[in-house]
């Protein structure tokens, strides 16, 4: 199980040279406006919305233009793709043939990588590589582009590369899943479940340690992910990331279906 030390490799000077990417971005002969991090949203988009048996082109292209009507109302945006079904099957062909739990994680991260390349070519706007490195969002995103990741670290979920993103950027984290927001249970097992429409830091970690250890999981948000928001206070947002025009309520900050995370008293 991850714990807070997990984190402290992230808490280090990195004295690398600066990416291919930050430098060829760098080099825009164009002046580099103050971005508002309250307008700045990365979304941790389900790779299977993206692509299930085969990529999602109408889902791509009308996620393409609700960001681009958002853009130009001056909010930004950063996306981090999940693998979704294709990696799953892909890593379990790799399993089924000796494939151990490293060389699985890296089929995934690949699968994530693939998926945001689709987006990438249907997004308008979007920087034209699939990124790896935390730190180039920021100078992307300066120089007006929109940032995409896929996986990063074998172990890692996506929702956990995107709550570090939202903690670099001091932005706010939108979680698109299947799912319309937190629940107590399981709602596809169990139609009694509770939907919180609010959830504190603590409770969703509790909930998602508890629903983790279960057999069969159903999590919406990985445990690593939890402790990130959790540490820093990052405004969490939970829907369903195929309905836009919910998402772009949320992004708008008016009534919409979902969860919102943050410093709330919980009852039980």
């Amino acid at each position: 199980m991850f714990d807070e030390s997990f984190f402290e490799m992230y808490n280090q000077d990195n004295d690398e040279e600066e990416s291919s990417a930050a430098t060829t971005t760098s080099q825009i002969e164009r002046t580099v406006e103050s971005i508002d991090s309250s307008k700045i949203f990365v979304l941790s988009i389900g790779g299977s919305i993206i692509a299930n048996d085969k990529p999602n082109s109408t889902y791509i292209a009308k996620l393409s233009e609700t960001l681009t009507k958002l853009e130009q109302e001056g909010y930004r945006f950063v996306l981090v793709i999940g693998g979704g079904a294709i990696a799953r099957n892909y890593m379990a062909s790799a399993k089924s043939l000796g494939a151990n739990n490293f060389e699985q994680d890296q089929i995934g991260i690949f699968s994530s990588r693939l998926n945001a390349m689709v987006v990438i070519r249907g997004v308008v706007n979007s920087y034209p590589s699939v990124l790896k490195k935390i730190e180039e969002s920021k100078t992307i995103l300066q120089n007006g582009k929109i940032p995409v990741f896929g996986g990063i670290l074998p172990g890692a979920t996506t929702d956990f590369v995107g709550a570090l993103i939202a903690e670099y950027l001091q932005a706010t984290f939108i979680n698109m899943s299947n799912v319309d927001g937190v629940y107590s249970s399981d709602p596809t097992d169990n139609p009694r479940a509770k939907l919180f429409t609010e959830i504190s830091y603590e409770k969703l970690l509790s909930l998602m340690k508890l629903h983790s250890s279960s057999p069969g999981p159903h999590v919406i948000m990985d445990v690593p992910a939890c402790l990130v928001i959790k540490r820093s206070k990052i405004p969490t947002l939970v829907i369903d990331g195929n309905d836009l025009e919910n998402f772009e309520n949320a992004v708008h900050g008016t009534d919409f279906k979902g969860t919102i995370v943050g410093s709330f008293e919980q009852e039980d």
